[in-house]
C-alpha cells in the first residue's frame, strides 16, 4: 500500500519543526498500515481536541481532579498512536499529578496543562498538515 500521501509536507511554510512532534512511520505502523484509517484518527482526534482541552481547563478552574486525571488519560492513546511521544509524557505527567493530591497545587497543575496545551496544538498543526498531504 503506498502510505506516501499521508507523509508530511516538508515544503511546507509551517517551519523547520514540521514532522518532528509526530511520527508518521510509527502511527501507519500502529494502524497496520491502513492509511485511510490513520487519516479517519486523524479526523476524529482534531474535531474532538477543541471540546476536550476546553473541558480539561473547566476540570482544573473547577479543581476537579478526577476529571482532570480521566481526561489526561485520555489524551494520552491518540498522543501515542501519532508518535507524539513528549505531548503523550506530558499529557501522563498531568494524569499523574492529578492523581496525587496532596502532593501537587493547582498552580502546578494548571502549569502542566499550560505546557500540554501549547505541545498539543503543536501536534495538532502537524496533524493538519498530514491531513492536508493526503489529498
Amino acid at each position: 500500500m503506498n502510505t506516501n500521501h499521508l507523509l508530511p509536507d516538508n515544503g511546507s511554510t509551517a517551519g523547520p519543526s514540521l514532522a518532528s512532534r509526530i511520527d508518521v512511520e510509527h502511527m501507519l505502523q500502529g494502524v497496520g498500515n491502513d492509511s485511510e484509517l490513520a487519516a479517519e484518527l486523524i479526523d476524529m482526534f482534531q474535531e474532538d481536541l477543541p471540546s476536550m482541552l476546553e473541558n480539561l481547563q473547566a476540570a482544573i478552574t473547577g479543581e476537579d481532579l478526577e476529571v482532570v486525571n480521566r481526561l489526561a488519560h485520555s489524551l494520552k492513546t491518540p498522543l501515542g498512536l501519532f508518535g507524539a511521544s513528549d505531548a503523550r509524557d506530558q499529557s501522563h505527567k498531568l494524569e499523574l499529578a492529578a492523581d496525587q493530591t496532596g502532593a501537587t497545587s493547582f498552580p502546578d497543575i494548571e502549569d502542566l496543562f499550560s505546557s500540554l496545551r501549547t505541545e498539543i496544538t503543536e501536534v495538532s498543526r502537524e496533524l493538519q498538515h498530514v491531513q492536508l498531504a493526503k489529498s
